[in-house]
């Protein structure tokens, strides 16, 4: 034998036998000779040593094949012989010089059987022979084969054999399409699968998916197999007869012999054809089909009840994907809708700033004209002293020094107003910043100073805090919207009590990992009928034109953002309550 052909099937997984019937060398095959006539030796690759090794407990080839053919039967033969009884299934192998295929069936031991399909063929000068192990696909159907050998005659038997064979590879290829289509949560890759895998088991010259069209009897096609690509969308409108339309509802295999696709078809078919429709049923409504075109004429009633046990596999899969991608869309459908509701939150936030900044443009205004009013009487007095011409005594130096630093008090103060003002109108809120909040809270108050002159006595109870991860700008936000209530509130007051003076009060600290502000005044409060209401959005107790209604909500969604919670507690509101009036809101930001 060439080192070629030896080193090809040496590595092979699967067990070969090689027999050399080229003229040579006989030695070790001398009495076995006669039973194959002109076999010159013989080959075992390194497969068939381990699977068969109990048979190479002897040294030569003749003792190998001898006690492979005794532990060797047919277990189902594909060629005509008129004695199967005596024939050897490894005999006929090597000596039929035309290519075929038997199953056979290898006793190991008392106990033990291995089954095996013997694949025979020629190649030049050499007979060789492939042992396919086909033990796990035919244990299951062993004791219905076991039962049919005592109820049959001997040609029956045979028959019936033959039947469960084929019935083995089948359930085989079932189990294959439930372990296939359980692999997957896709619904296009499920559909493929379903659709290969059954024209795979039937020969299928086409199949399809289709879906059924709402409150119709009628089909539309999505997928067709085989195509250039799976997946393709057809689109084609399908339709039955009446006793096909109403099986396929009923949940029942349909299967018949037909010219045509469908009642809509345009053209037969070339060869009449066996169409199988399985019905895809969710929740006991049909909401598809699988179609199959075989050439098989015959589908058996057992053929059927498989068929309809992969139809409710199908199903029942096809199910659950379709579930799955109705929560993936509405999945993108929420993150869509909440990436839209941010960017509104977002515009409110900024909107609800501008309107706090408009409210604070006059106090701004006010601030900003006091000091440039002082720096422009300076300028006139100097223009007095330099149009004069009156030398500059001691007492003039000292006239302009003290008009120097008015004025230089009154640059710094315009420079702080407008640095506050740049800082509050800041865009840096991408990230979280590291900000002292005692000094966000003078920064706020800063802009609020005019407002707060007006009979309001401010006091702050700073306490000793880090800074904190936050987003400052909004925060300030928040801390504008609730000072300027305060004032407002304290106002409304003031109008109704002469004489009647306004107390602020702000604290922080830092308590059980928290950071807490909090804002009291002794203002008009809060009424009962109001408090449920005052963190929604909309809603407001001022006039129209001078609120929006979303300052209070905004700040909510503002502090969420930080991860914190905004309270509040206000008394003497309600009607005939004697109780001193107060509000306080207090916020909570966990550090």
């Amino acid at each position: 034998m060439s080192k070629v052909l030896r080193s090809f099937y040496h590595n092979l997984k699967e067990p070969i036998i090689i027999c050399d019937f080229s003229p040579g060398d006989t030695s070790g095959l001398n009495n076995f000779k006669s039973q194959f006539k002109g076999l010159n030796g013989v080959y075992f690759n390194k497969a068939f040593k381990k699977v068969f090794q109990d048979c190479f407990t002897q040294s030569s080839d003749e003792a190998v094949l001898k006690k492979l053919d005794n532990k060797f039967y047919f277990e189902y033969y594909l060629l005509e012989s008129e004695n199967l009884k005596t024939n050897s299934p490894l005999k006929d192998a090597i000596e039929q010089k035309r290519n075929f295929c038997l199953y056979g069936m290898y006793q190991k031991n008392e106990r033990e059987f291995l089954y095996f399909l013997i694949q025979a063929f020629t190649l030049k000068k050499y007979r060789i022979l492939y042992f396919y192990d086909v033990t796990r696909e035919l244990l299951t159907e062993r004791l219905t084969i076991e039962n049919e050998k005592l109820k049959v005659q001997n040609k029956e038997f045979l028959n019936t054999n033959s039947k469960a064979q084929n019935q083995a590879v089948k359930l085989a290829l079932l189990n294959r399409i439930s372990t296939s289509i359980s692999k997957t949560i896709d619904l296009n890759d499920l559909i493929n699968t379903a659709l290969k895998e059954l024209s795979i088991i039937f020969g299928a010259k086409k199949a399809f998916f289709a879906k059924k069209k709402p409150d119709e009897e009628v089909f539309i096609t999505e997928y067709i197999y085989p195509s250039k690509g799976l997946g393709d969308v057809s689109g084609e409108i399908l339709k039955y007869d009446k006793q096909t339309t109403d099986e396929i509802f009923d949940n029942k295999i349909s299967t018949k012999i037909c010219l045509k696709e469908n009642e809509n078809a345009a053209s037969p078919l070339k060869t009449p054809l066996n169409r199988i429709i399985l019905p895809i049923m969710k929740n006991g409504n049909l909401i598809a089909i699988l179609i199959i075109f075989t050439p098989k004429k015959n589908i058996e009633e057992i053929e059927k009840e498989l068929l309809l046990g992969v139809s409710m596999q199908i199903s029942s899969a096809i199910t659950q994907a379709m579930l799955f991608k109705e929560v993936t869309d509405k999945k993108e459908e929420v993150e869509n809708a909440l990436d839209k509701l941010k960017e509104t939150q977002l515009q409110l936030i900024n909107s609800e700033k501008m309107a706090s900044l408009g409210q604070l443009i006059a106090s701004v205004a006010h601030e900003i004209n006091t000091p440039l009013a002082s720096i422009c009487a300076n300028n006139e007095i100097l223009k007095r002293f330099f149009n004069s011409n009156t030398p500059f005594d001691n007492d003039t130096l000292e006239i302009l020094k003290e008009t120097n630093s008015i004025d230089n008090i009154a640059i710094k103060r315009i420079s702080n107003l407008v640095q506050s003002l740049k800082r509050f109108v800041r865009l840096d809120e991408e990230t979280l910043q590291a900000a002292n909040i005692n000094e966000e809270l003078d920064l706020t108050l800063n802009l609020l100073r005019h407002k707060l002159k007006k009979n309001i006595n401010l006091t702050k109870n700073y306490g000793d805090i880090p800074k904190v991860n936050c987003y400052p700008n909004m925060l300030n936000q928040v801390f504008l919207n609730i000072l300027m209530n305060a004032i407002q509130s304290i106002e409304k007051e003031t109008e109704e009590k002469a004489g009647y003076t306004g107390e602020i009060s702000i604290s922080t600290e830092i308590a059980d990992k928290s950071l807490f502000v909090k804002i009291k005044d002794n203002g008009s409060g809060i009424k009962e009928e109001d408090k449920k209401k005052i963190f929604h959005a909309g809603f407001t107790t001022k006039k129209v034109g001078e609120g929006t209604g979303l300052g209070l909500a905004i700040c909510k969604k503002i502090i969420e953002k930080h991860n914190g919670k905004i309270s509040f507690e206000s008394t003497g509101a309600k009607k005939g309550d004697t109780t001193a009036k107060s509000t306080e809101f207090t916020i909570q930001i966990p550090i």
